[in-house]
């Protein structure tokens, strides 16, 4: 995709994680749990884009890839700022995703704490924009 197409569905998952958050954290675990995986792939890929370390619409990102350090290191071999903490948040969100997802009701501490991460992730990749901080 390119970095306008990320851009817009970043924008639709932060839309999509702030309603179900305000209709309730524990009653939309598995709506913000998608939203938010799918919404920090999307941040990374516009985050590489804005680095010029990916162009164009060949680049798939598939939000799997972020639980297995080797295949992390497979697709995103180059460096850049914050990488280690960036995949280090990466990789907290994909732990999570399946169990929200598709498993049992979880303790609201949980969600907040997969909320928490994502946040984090756009602080983190925000202050290496060169434009207004993802809305």
């Amino acid at each position: 995709m390119k970095s306008e197409e990320h851009q817009q569905a970043l924008e639709e998952h932060i839309r999509n994680l702030a309603q179900a958050i305000d209709n309730g954290i524990k009653e939309n675990q598995r709506n913000i749990a998608y939203n938010v995986s799918l919404g920090a792939v999307e941040l990374f890929a516009l985050y590489l884009h804005t680095l010029h370390l990916i162009e164009g619409s060949g680049d798939q990102w598939d939000h799997r890839i972020f639980k297995s350090k080797k295949r992390v290191m497979e697709k995103v071999p180059f460096a850049f700022p914050d990488k280690e903490r960036i995949l280090k948040l990466l990789e907290e969100i994909e732990q999570e995703r399946n169990l929200l997802c598709y498993g049992k009701r979880q303790p609201q501490q949980r969600i907040e704490r997969m909320i928490a991460n994502f946040q984090e992730l756009r602080r983190t990749i925000d202050q290496h924009l060169p434009h207004e901080p993802t809305k």
